[in-house]
């Protein structure tokens, strides 16, 4: 039983290491108060030894965001660069933000400021909660603490797990666990729904506010090189 018990002690152990894994999956994104729907694509890979780009996209016929996060593998996530580029409907916008882990510091329109190590931007915290709930294990979901640089100044996110799910989607029905985003300053929600088959990779995400709000549902995707299929 012992031996058992190390061994798994082990396996979570090299599951909380593993490199990410490549995907590429499209979404359905349904925009609240917009006549049109718009597609949204989210895409992980390596580009350069240990260096690997998170993505994701939504355009439609009126509008396009983009945003993208480059960061090194070393045994875990270190970011290195954040971009972000609106067009279209509303006001363009272009944001990028630096890091340089050799001073601490994150850089924004030539302002710079300290960050702790372990800091994340706004499209990085989605691949480090992943990592989280790979290293947790069914059961012993834990509250999730982020530190953000979101521009010129550091944002706190915390996220809990609030249920398990069975999500239908155009390419089948997946198991999820669904992560919601704990909020005490506004009645913003966001809501993530993922898969643990496939380290817990994004099924669908909605957030609800005021305004309308947004949702994202899978409709195609890869996962490491394979077409991926539910239930």
């Amino acid at each position: 039983m012992k031996i058992l018990y190390l061994a798994g002690l082990l396996l979570l152990s090299m599951w909380a290491m593993a490199e990410p894994t490549p995907f590429r999956a499209v979404y359905q994104a349904d925009y609240k108060g917009l006549p049109v729907s718009a597609t949204g694509i989210r895409e992980l890979r390596q580009v350069e030894g240990d260096k690997y780009l998170f993505s994701s996209s939504a355009k439609s016929f009126f509008t396009s965001i983009t945003e993208q996060s480059l960061f090194d593998w070393q045994d875990g996530i270190v970011p290195l660069e954040y971009q972000y580029n609106r067009k279209g409907v509303g006001k363009n916008r272009k944001d990028r933000l630096i890091f340089d882990w050799q001073s601490n510091t994150a850089s924004f329109a030539e302002t710079d400021y300290t960050v702790a190590p372990g800091t994340l931007d706004k499209l990085l915290y989605q691949v480090q909660m992943r990592q989280d709930l790979m290293a947790a294990g069914k059961g012993t979901w834990p509250k999730m603490h982020y530190q953000i640089a979101d521009r010129n100044r550091l944002r706190e996110y915390e996220f809990q797990i609030t249920g398990e799910e069975i999500i239908e989607t155009p390419i089948g029905k997946f198991n999820t666990v669904k992560a919601t985003r704990i909020r005490r300053d506004s009645d913003r929600i966001t809501t993530f729904w993922m898969a643990p088959e496939y380290d817990f990779l994004l099924i669908r995400l909605k957030q609800i506010e005021d305004k309308g709000g947004f949702e994202l549902l899978l409709k195609e995707a890869e996962f490491n090189g394979q077409p991926l299929k539910g239930m």
